[in-house]
């Protein structure tokens, strides 16, 4: 993986090509190339580093054309060098491939290619992709014959684009499993992996299926099944402008993400909450009859998604009481859980693409259990392979260490959790309303901790030499904990572990020394003791506290060497305002840092791959 661009029209590829690939940064990458079409000759230009290293060297060996593809790669076989990079060709020149996902075969195919007298530079798995086509075309097959028969020979999910020398005004495209779609500009179409790359030029798209394959010339484009029937397809207005994928005057995505919460929450509350106080999900398909039979949930989900599923278990158990279980999808796809007609498996992902989560919804649905997705991207694979999903409407999220997504996923769980309860006449008309006046001052309480940023700001310059840090939470706020500690980690590459406040004596105190921050999350709830003993356990081991408390504490605040504060609020909304400043946190000690927020080094904002 990562990003795949692809483009026919009468602009120049090359400037084409190179915007796409901006638009893919964001999704992390260690090498950058291109493939253009020129006068029937294939020329291929590619750099290991960012795409300003692809530029540089574009400057002294140009290339013109108006076809291509190009690639951002995300090392999975072989080392980030120029060699590995993408565009690959077969020995000739006469076939070039960028690619996403894993050939899991391609050892094999490697061997029985090189045994043919085919040769092979790079350690990638992509390579054995031209020589395929190449081969398939020596032994007289048209371009066409020799994709469908590549699809009966490759092994995994991918997404591929390639150009032949001999057909010099077409791009081809196919995907088993890995996003691909398609942009219909005036006289000219696009390709990419996935929508940043087509807000400029496209207001129409259309996203290509898994089994599906085509060719696009600046004029006309062709879908195809695997079997070889075209099929007819259609394509449809994108909502999302070239203004919500732009850094709109902040120095990085990533604190413009974290200062649009407040303006999500608002609309998310707008559209999820009726003027009667009834909470609707239009868009889920599941009737109001099947989920109140539900009697089990299983959330499965990787990463930060993981995290706000460990606080869906809290609200679904809290709210519904329904028996909810918190999986990560990489184990819970490979350990035959029991599951049985009366559960729901709830898959979240920020991207709709992450390769874990869809394979364990999609080894669910074997079972003929119903699978219901949190998703951001309604157009995603994830959202179209699953019975139902419920869309968290957080926009489009740019850097790749999650913040808004986030917390979008979190609001989403607890009014779903409330909705299931209202089916399940388990909480009362009051009780509803008084937390849904709760829920509707969260905007406003954001934004007062968000005014406050200079505050975690300051803080970070001190912890530019810091080596490690624990991050605390009990109950709600166990998860926030994990979760601080994976985007200090994300973002500023200091090594950092979360645990349950409760947990801290049992190993992780050994941890704490005069050079070692605890975050300690120590806003009020019915444990708030709790919290503060463990405080005092830092204390007395001269380890450094940082709490995040609420407003007028003052026995944590006494005993902290940093202190926030947030407002008051319900424990159990309170994870929603705690996360900011941890958020903030993880992005100022980044830039104190020097390192990159937006892109960490070895991430990628869409794994698509196991």
């Amino acid at each position: 993986m990562c990003g795949i661009v692809g483009y026919a029209g009468d602009k120049n590829v090359e400037s084409v090509l190179i915007v796409g690939l901006i638009g893919l940064e964001y999704r992390g990458y260690d090498s950058a190339g291109i493939a253009v079409l020129d006068k029937g000759e294939i020329q291929v230009r590619k750099q290991k580093g960012k795409i300003k290293d692809l530029e540089n060297y574009l400057k002294e060996h140009p290339i013109r054309g108006n076809v291509g593809i190009g690639h951002t790669r995300w090392a999975t076989h072989g080392e980030p060098n120029q060699i590995n990079a993408h565009p690959h060709t077969d020995s000739k020149s006469t076939v070039a491939v960028v690619h996403n996902g894993i050939i899991e075969n391609y050892a094999e195919l490697r061997q029985e290619l090189k045994q043919k007298g085919f040769v092979f530079h790079s350690m990638t798995d992509t390579e054995v992709l031209p020589n395929l086509l190449a081969e398939s075309r020596k032994r007289g097959l048209t371009n066409k014959e020799a994709f469908l028969d590549l699809f009966n020979r490759v092994h995994g999910k991918w997404a591929i684009a390639v150009v032949f020398d001999n057909e010099p005004d077409r791009v081809y495209f196919a995907q088993d499993g890995a996003p691909l779609l398609l942009g219909r500009g005036k006289e000219e179409y696009y390709l990419a992996s996935d929508i940043s790359p087509l807000t400029r030029n496209c207001r129409e798209v259309y996203y290509i299926n898994s089994k599906e394959w085509g060719h696009f010339t600046k004029t006309e484009c062709k879908i195809f099944g695997f079997d070889g029937s075209e099929k007819e397809f259609e394509f449809k207005t994108q909502d999302i402008k070239f203004e919500d994928v732009d850094k709109g005057g902040y120095p990085h995505f990533m604190i413009k993400e974290i200062h649009e919460q407040p303006g999500i929450f608002r609309r998310i509350i707008q559209s999820r909450i009726g003027e009667n106080g009834e909470i609707e999900f239009p868009e889920s398909t599941i009737s109001r009859e099947m989920m109140s039979k539900v009697n089990r949930i299983i959330i499965q989900a990787a990463g930060t998604s993981y995290y706000a599923g460990m606080l869906g278990k809290h609200y679904l158990e809290n709210f519904a009481k329904i028996q909810t279980d918190t999986e990560t999808s990489s184990e819970f796809r490979y350990r035959n859980p029991v599951v049985e007609g009366d559960t729901l498996i709830v898959g979240i992902s920020q991207s709709g693409e992450t390769a874990d989560t869809l394979a364990s919804l999609l080894e669910a649905k074997a079972k003929f259990i119903k699978v219901l997705s949190l998703v951001n991207n309604v157009n995603s694979t994830i959202a179209r392979e699953s019975d139902s999903f419920i869309r968290t409407d957080a926009g489009p999220e740019i850097g790749v260490a999650s913040t808004k997504a986030f917390t979008a996923q979190v609001m989403n769980l607890l009014l779903f959790s409330l909705y299931v309860a209202r089916l399940k006449w388990i909480v009362s008309d009051e009780e509803l309303k008084t937390l849904l006046e709760e829920i509707r001052l969260l905007p406003g309480k954001m934004e007062r901790i968000l005014s406050q940023a200079h505050i975690l700001e300051n803080w970070a310059a001190d912890f530019t030499k810091t080596k490690d840090f624990v991050f605390l939470g009990r109950t709600y706020n166990h998860p926030v904990a994990l979760e601080g500690a994976l985007k200090l980690k994300e973002v500023s590459y200091i090594h950092a572990s979360g645990y349950a406040g409760g947990e801290f004596k049992h190993g992780p105190i050994a941890l704490i020394t005069n050079e070692v921050p605890v975050v300690c999350i120590a806003t009020k709830s019915e444990i708030y003791s709790k919290m503060l003993s463990n405080i005092q356990e830092i204390k007395a081991r001269n380890g450094i506290i940082i709490s995040i408390v609420t407003e007028g504490d003052r026995d944590a605040k006494e005993l902290s060497d940093y202190c926030f504060e947030v407002p008051e609020c319900p424990e159990i909304l309170s994870p929603i305002l705690n996360v900011l400043p941890l958020q903030l946190l993880a992005y100022y000690s980044a830039v104190a840092r020097g390192c990159p927020p937006d892109q960490p080094r070895n991430l990628a904002k869409s794994v698509t791959v196991e």
